[in-house]
């Protein structure tokens, strides 16, 4: 059983040593391929001479957005399991031991998510985000979410899906529903196994697409339901989340690994 990673890479040459380093630095070989859409920060130049023969480089001038690099590595997928590492977050060490041995135990298991560190643009924890479990109702409701840096899929049940095009603010989430509603196993460890940076000029950081993730939350939400949330739900979703926050405050469920 193997790993095959991908990462997007599109001027955040900052960052992208450390992302590729905590992929190849892991205690177990991977696939590894790095996709650049047109990088005009010298990333290019540090992909080619750093760590050659390593790692694989496919570069681009431009393309359809996100969705679109992440297709060409789901396109090219070989490996029996997949992740993808945006070039400004990391893997844990000794990660990707720990996902095959969870990935062999259990073999039913088509989708593996667990708990990250949030980290400022200097690499400095500011946060711990425990893993949620994952509901199609809790997605659609704003309670129930996946974090995609700790987030390990099989190759068996990416055959027949693909990143939404269109989505340009939250293609990761979309896909796990599209997997939740194709029947997938989703599992969850309280392991952190990713770690998500969030900078002022992050898209999470800005909250420049904030409105745009929001008309897609929507949209997502009333394909799940078959309709919009009524009011009442809303409600209950909301408090379901400050819950949830309270208690992940007050007692976090997380485990990291040795």
């Amino acid at each position: 059983m193997e790993i095959e990673c991908f990462t997007l890479s599109m001027n955040q040459g900052t960052f992208l040593k450390e992302a590729v380093d905590s992929i190849l630095d892991q205690s177990v070989s991977s696939k590894y391929l790095v996709y650049d859409a047109g990088s005009s920060d010298g990333s290019r130049d540090f992909l080619e001479e750093y760590r050659s023969g390593e790692y694989s480089k496919f570069f681009v001038d431009g393309d359809l957005g996100p969705s679109d690099g992440l297709n060409f590595g789901l396109q090219n997928l070989s490996a029996d399991i997949f992740y993808y590492l945006n070039a400004d977050d990391r893997v844990l060490p000794d990660v990707f031991a720990f996902v095959l041995r969870y990935f062999k135990d259990n073999p039913s298991c088509d989708v593996l998510h667990g708990s990250i560190n949030v980290i400022d643009e200097f690499g400095r924890k500011a946060r711990v985000l425990p893993s949620m479990h994952f509901s199609l109702r809790g997605y659609a409701l704003g309670y129930s979410f996946v974090y995609q840096q700790a987030t390990f899929i099989r190759s068996r049940v990416l055959r027949q899906v693909r990143f939404n095009l269109a989505n340009k603010v939250s293609w990761d989430g979309e896909l796990i529903v599209d997997l939740a509603l194709a029947g997938a196993s989703i599992h969850r460890t309280h392991v952190v196994l990713g770690e998500f940076r969030i900078y002022d000029a992050s898209i999470t950081g800005s909250g420049k697409y904030r409105v745009a993730a929001q008309i897609q939350h929507k949209r997502i939400s009333r394909r799940i339901l078959g309709r919009d949330p009524h009011i009442i739900e809303l409600y209950q979703g909301l408090f379901i989340r400050i819950i949830k926050a309270i208690v992940r405050r007050i007692r976090p469920r997380i485990e990291y690994l040795q």
